[in-house]
């Protein structure tokens, strides 16, 4: 009895240690509108700015819109791209192509939140898997901007330094396989 009762408790242990390391993937909202709705108007209007500039501007590179959207002295954190707005539409212009404006953001969101001046964006982001070559695994992504009188004044994510930024359109990179 000891005995079954050892085992019993050892797989269970090893059970529990499998069940620990496994990765549930991410997965996005069904509705990603109704992740722009908040009690509050001006967090609603935050919420919605930023969902249409990625949709704009991110997603389909109409640079055309951006004095709408932007402060001219926008700060930039991503290592890979320099701050201004003027330095930003350049970089949008250099990594991807004008696309029509589509209804919703074309990667999985996961949520969209809004508290005081700051509006975060998490997204599914498949990235090559080191494990499978020729596949990616699925990750979240993490956008932070900060609104300023109805326009984004700042954005930080996550993005590593990557000097062949420019070269690849992540609309188009991030996508599973």
């Amino acid at each position: 009895m000891k005995r079954i009762a050892t085992v019993t408790c050892t797989l269970l242990a090893l059970g529990l240690c499998s069940t620990a390391v496994a990765q549930v993937p991410p997965v996005g909202v069904s509705d990603q509108l109704a992740l722009l709705k908040s009690a509050d108007p001006k967090l609603a209007a935050n919420k919605k700015l930023v969902f249409d500039m990625w949709r704009t501007i991110i997603q389909a590179a109409h640079v055309e819109e951006a004095e709408k959207m932007f402060t001219e002295g926008y700060i930039q954190h991503n290592p890979n791209v320099i701050t201004g707005r003027k330095a930003m539409v350049e970089f949008m212009k250099s990594s991807r192509p004008r696309k029509d404006i589509e209804p919703e953001i074309h990667f999985p969101v996961i949520a969209i939140m809004a508290e005081g001046d700051l509006v975060s964006v998490t997204t599914v982001s498949y990235q090559p898997d080191p494990e499978a070559p020729g596949k990616t695994y699925a990750g979240t992504h993490f956008d932070l901007f900060r609104i300023e009188n109805g326009k984004i004044a700042e954005h930080w994510d996550s993005v590593p330094k990557d000097k062949d930024m420019t070269k690849r359109d992540p609309n188009q990179t991030a996508k599973p396989k």
